[in-house]
Order: C-alpha cells, then sequence, then structure tokens
C-alpha cells in the first residue's frame, strides 16, 4: 500500500474554502484501498479545520499577498521530514473542488503537472513564462512546451522535495533582488520543468477545470474545479 499526502495552504480568507475541498478530497482523490491518503493544511488557524485523524495541520502565518502563493515552497520544506514518510506527495489548492474520482492515472515514477486551461491550445510565445531576464524564473520567447497551472502538481515524494528546493532557492534569490516573478510560483513551477526536469507525466486541464463562464466549451472533462471567485477580495 503507497502512502500518499495531499498538501493545502488555507491561510487569511481562504479559511472559507477548506471543509469543502478537504470534503470532496476524502471522496475522489486516490479513494481505492490500494493507497493510504492523508492530508496536510498550512493554516494560520488550525482551529477552523476539519477535525479528522487524516488531517494534519502546520501553523503558518498568513502574509500580504503574493507571499501566500509565493512562499508555498517554503512552507512545505519547514516539513520536509514529514513530507519524506510518503511515498507521493500532491499539491492542492484550497479553493478548489474534487467532483470526481482522481485515481491511479495521475501516478507517476516522477513528477506530475497540469496543463494550465488558458494555454493548452496556445503558441509558446502567448504563455504566460516570465520574461524578465534579470529573474531566475526567465524562460526565453521561442522557447518551452507546455504552460503548466500552479494549482495542483506532486509527483515522487524525493522528486517533489528536490523540486521545493530549487524553487525556494530561486525565490530567494530572486527576492534579494528586489524581483518578484509575474505569476510569483507558477512562473517558478514553470521554469523548473523548463530548465531542470520534465514532468514524467503531464495532466490535461481535467484537473484544474476553470469554473468560470470562459471555460464552458473547453474539450475536457471535470475532475478538479478551480472554483470561480472574486480575487481582490479575497487577497485583501
Amino acid at each position: 500500500m503507497s502512502k500518499v499526502l495531499l498538501i493545502t495552504i488555507a491561510t487569511g480568507k481562504y479559511h472559507s474554502f477548506i471543509e469543502s475541498m478537504l470534503g470532496s478530497a476524502r471522496e475522489f482523490f486516490l479513494s481505492s484501498e490500494s493507497h493510504e491518503v492523508n492530508f496536510l493544511v498550512f493554516t494560520d488557524n488550525p482551529t477552523l479545520i476539519p477535525d479528522h485523524s487524516d488531517i494534519y495541520t502546520s501553523v503558518w502565518d498568513h502574509r500580504p499577498w503574493p507571499y501566500p502563493t509565493l512562499l508555498r515552497y517554503h512552507a512545505f520544506l519547514s516539513q520536509k521530514d514529514f513530507l519524506s514518510d510518503y511515498d507521493c506527495l500532491f499539491y492542492c489548492d484550497a479553493d478548489m473542488l474534487f467532483v470526481a474520482p482522481v485515481g491511479d492515472e495521475i501516478l507517476a515514477d516522477g513528477l506530475v503537472a497540469t496543463i494550465h486551461p488558458g494555454f493548452y491550445n496556445k503558441h509558446i510565445n502567448d504563455f504566460s513564462y516570465e520574461r524578465n531576464e534579470n529573474s531566475t524564473a526567465y524562460i526565453p520567447y521561442g522557447l518551452g512546451e507546455n504552460y503548466y497551472a500552479g494549482g495542483f502538481n506532486g509527483g515522487r515524494s524525493a522528486d517533489f522535495i528536490e523540486m521545493c528546493k530549487v524553487i525556494k532557492h530561486n525565490i530567494d534569490v530572486d527576492h534579494s533582488k528586489d524581483i518578484i516573478a509575474e505569476w510569483h510560483d507558477e512562473s517558478q513551477l514553470n521554469k523548473y520543468f523548463y530548465d531542470v526536469v520534465s514532468p514524467a507525466k503531464k495532466l490535461d486541464p481535467s484537473y484544474c477545470f476553470p469554473e468560470a463562464d470562459w471555460a464552458k466549451d473547453l474539450p475536457f472533462d471535470k475532475k478538479l474545479i478551480a472554483l470561480d471567485k472574486n480575487h481582490e477580495e479575497l487577497r485583501a
């Protein structure tokens, strides 16, 4: 039996999503008997997290935007030893909802990434890669393969933890130069998949399907929905 950990972050107003996300994950995420699945929530208020034996919490302060997302890899590494006890690690945004079974098709011998629904059929020059040459996340025009969403990714624990280390380092280097990549951790994630290692498995946008109206005609089945919300209000 494999041990799998699903990680998320719920601080500030994102607490409003966590109960439904975890409830849907407990129903649909790797629910076969061949997996032991637990959950780890980084939160500034553990009392707001559902009390179940398979849900763990780690205290993580809420910070002004964009730091709640930019520093996610710093958070993960603060619990590196705990993460290392698992065979596979996956990250899911708190404002997501599992709506259909997500099974063994997401597992791979390496890292797993989700193709961003907004860019799956776009030319590489239209991808939202970081274009600031001074950033560690920089990818030149004309290069790249896919643009990956930051909302759902994972893989073997050793590979995931190594990815966290590299991305944390690059974010710290940028920070020392007063640089923040345009799409924060997602920019750094895409640089890692471009520059260090390509994902062993590339999931289609079913695993980050937008609830927004613009996505209604996307040719994918809904498995994991990115909920529509007022970003400015949540990040205030």
